[in-house]
């Protein structure tokens, strides 16, 4: 479940404490337009999730830094309007 495509360890946490189903949506969304994803298990829950079907410590989803602010704009709610202006 882990994408490769993250440079040089210089990756920037984007969401944290998702549940599988979210993590994959998001993943999902970013990967359409052209953001390299990374997905970490807290702890054991990926383990945890091949036994039970269940994670609960969560997923982090991981961007490379210099397209962070991309992201987060990819994510922000429809309407949402920035409130840095």
């Amino acid at each position: 479940m882990v994408n490769d495509n993250v440079d040089d360890n210089k990756e920037e946490l984007l969401v944290s404490n998702l549940n599988s189903i979210e993590a994959e949506i998001i993943a999902s969304k970013l990967t359409s337009y052209g953001i390299p994803v990374l997905k970490k298990s807290k702890g054991s829950g990926e383990i945890m999730e091949i036994y039970t079907g269940v994670n609960l410590y969560g997923i982090d989803i991981y961007v490379p830094t210099h397209m962070s602010e991309l992201a987060r704009e990819l994510l922000k709610p429809v309407g949402e309007e920035d409130s840095s202006e």
